[in-house]
């Protein structure tokens, strides 16, 4: 007996030898060409040596690593679909240490909870530590080399890490950015329009542009609205007949501008001349506001000094006869200038327009009813122009809405849009109220082949399921949160759940009444 407790035992004290030799070896291999050490080791390496803030030359894979320096803070882009911590870390001279600790044995709970790691650069003479964050979602970081001008531009470089849509992952580009929106002007958190100057990129896999936004989503306290609400309306557009209506792409990006962290940001492609594939007649509108347009909104000379409904993006040199097609737009459908149906059916790509209606009900955006809205004048064949409608700006949809409470960012989710019958264009409104039965017709009938596959609630939840679980596993939600903490506990994830949860079963009740 004795003889097979002494057995048992070293099978046991050579089992735990062995498992203990393993993660010996794999720390002491290092990580991401790091060598792993305990404090008391570092703290020799660094006898002596002049403890003496050094600028980050860092780099991954030879690109550089972006740097906070108020919170002395590298945040360095990992791949998700990998296990273990992938890609090189190298400086200039000297070696790199990290301070040994649990985390660096756990990726996928070092990324979710955002964990801080230290790293030593140590050299000759000095030694420094930086605080380390990895972050599963691309980095973006702008620099600053000439000051904003008289409009407000500002010129430098950025580049972009891209762990998952480029090959070459890390892109740099001169650029010039500035300050964008509206409303959105007065938030803490800024957004830009973004200009690279000297080339143009596919970022994040959207399409090869030198023209970008950078939106702060400072009003979307879950960060996934605007990039929900594109996603769904492609796969609408996508859906049906009509070109070029589906859009354009989100991407979500980490961002930093002159080494401060800004959080995360969505950016996206523009809606201009080649997203929609516009021809040399074609005329592009975009509305700013949600009344009616008056007069003024149709001279050339007031849309640089007033706020115009309406403004005139595409040609850049516009007569004034090119304002002819909303003009006749606006009389029928927000005067009630209707003189019969089909009449007012011929100047809209009535496809385009129920489709619109439909997803405008579905996310009851009542700040995309009008405004937030690019108009599409398509020229056909005959001289005449069709209108298509192209959404922008998502942030108060799928159960939030405007409210007058700046603690909130005007954007609070309300149940009463569980059962809203508010999200109409004004077109497709006006037009029911006159023709009932051909309209109600359009709706129900595109309704049910939307509910077939694009709009159930099974692939809703995934879509949200997807952009939660990018934004909980790559860490990014958290330090988002931690840098643009919110005023009060007036959002929670589950609430878009049950958003669409009623909202469908209020529009099938709804919608199946028009039939």
């Amino acid at each position: 007996m004795k003889k097979i407790w002494m057995i048992v035992f070293s099978v046991m004290f050579l089992g735990i030898y062995l498992m203990s030799g393993r993660i010996a070896d794999k720390l002491s291999t290092g990580v991401m060409g790091a060598e792993v050490l305990p404090v008391e080791e570092i703290n020799a390496l660094c006898e002596g040596k002049e403890d003496a803030y050094m600028e980050s030359e860092i780099t991954l894979d030879g690109g550089e690593i972006a740097y906070d320096s108020e919170m002395n803070l590298l945040l360095v882009p990992q791949d998700l679909s990998k296990k273990s911590f992938d890609g090189t870390l190298q400086v200039p001279d000297g070696k790199l240490y990290f301070m040994q600790d649990e985390a660096l044995e756990d990726k996928e709970g070092t990324l979710r909870e955002s964990k801080m790691l230290h790293l030593f650069w140590v050299r000759d003479t000095s030694c420094w530590m930086y605080n380390v964050y990895f972050t599963g979602m691309p980095v973006a970081s702008i620099t600053t080399a000439v000051e904003a001008d008289e409009e407000g531009i500002m010129t430098g470089d950025m580049w972009v890490y891209d762990q998952y849509h480029s090959a070459s992952q890390y892109q740099r580009a001169a650029c010039s950015w500035h300050l964008r929106g509206a409303t959105t002007l007065n938030y803490e958190k800024s957004s830009y329009r973004l200009t690279l100057t000297d080339k143009k990129y596919s970022l994040l896999g959207m399409r090869k542009d030198d023209d970008w936004i950078l939106h702060g989503l400072y009003d979307d306290e879950g960060l996934i609205h605007n990039k929900l609400s594109y996603e769904v309306w492609q796969e609408i557009a996508e859906d049906n007949h009509v070109d070029y209506d589906e859009g354009i792409h989100m991407e979500y990006v980490e961002l930093f501008i002159d080494d401060t962290y800004l959080g995360v940001y969505g950016l996206s492609e523009r809606i201009d001349k080649k997203a929609l594939h516009l021809g040399k007649q074609d005329i592009l509108y975009k509305c700013r506001d949600q009344v009616n347009p008056g007069e003024e909104d149709f001279y050339e000379e007031l849309t640089g000094e007033m706020n115009p409904v309406f403004v005139l993006k595409y040609p850049k040199d516009f007569e004034m006869e090119d304002w002819n097609p909303l003009r006749q737009w606006t009389s029928m459908f927000c005067f009630g200038e209707i003189s019969d149906y089909e009449s007012a059916k011929a100047i809209l790509n009535i496809e385009n327009a129920v489709d619109y209606n439909l997803f405008n009900l579905l996310t009851c955006g009542m700040d995309n009813i009008m405004k937030n809205v690019y108009f599409y004048a398509d020229y056909q064949s005959d001289g005449s122009y069709q209108f298509i409608k192209i959404p922008w700006d998502l942030n108060m949809t799928w159960g939030n809405s405007w409210i007058d409470d700046i603690n909130c960012n005007f954007n609070l989710f309300q149940e009463k849009n569980f059962d809203s019958t508010g999200g109409w264009t004004p077109d497709m409104e006006a037009l029911y109220e006159r023709y009932h039965g051909e309209i109600g017709a359009l709706m129900a009938e595109r309704w049910q082949e939307l509910r077939k596959s694009i709009i159930t609630k099974e692939a809703l939840y995934a879509k949200v399921d997807a952009e939660y679980a990018y934004l909980y596993s790559s860490g990014a939600y958290v330090r988002n949160r931690q840098k643009w903490p919110p005023k009060g506990e007036y959002w929670r994830d589950e609430y878009i759940y049950e958003y669409i949860d009623k909202r469908i079963d209020f529009l099938d009740s709804y919608i199946g009444r028009m039939r």
